[in-house]
């Protein structure tokens, strides 16, 4: 009996990540796609091109530069990522809450309590 309390609390606790998990995917697929456009306007605008790419960080002219176009581009989604966790830290009330603070009520439920479960 108690155990099935404490599996139904857990089930509780996941049902409220599902809108993150969804809102992350989507902004991690704009992500890329943002990134992918981004790094183009750049080499086309002639900000810098994958030469100096590849003089600056020494790397070997064999690798090819879809690799090369591949880390940059991962290199501005986590960028973007971080401005994601960032954001849900100051807009959710669940990133604004202050861990340790002292309250008379926990948010969690004890499913050992024998008040109310009977």
């Amino acid at each position: 009996m108690r155990l099935e309390k404490k599996e139904l609390e857990e089930l509780e606790e996941r049902k409220g990540l599902t809108g993150k998990t969804i809102i992350q995917v989507i902004w991690l697929i704009i992500s890329f796609a943002v990134a992918y456009f981004l790094l183009g306007a750049l080499v086309d605008s002639g900000v810098f091109n994958y030469a100096q790419i590849y003089k600056s960080l020494s790397l070997p002219t064999t690798l090819p530069v879809y690799v090369v176009q591949g880390t940059l581009m991962l290199l501005i989604v986590v960028i973007m990522q971080f401005i994601l966790f960032i954001g849900f830290a100051f807009a959710s009330p669940e990133g604004r809450r202050r861990t340790g603070d002292a309250s008379m009520y926990s948010r969690r439920k004890d499913p050992f309590d024998q008040g109310g479960y009977r």
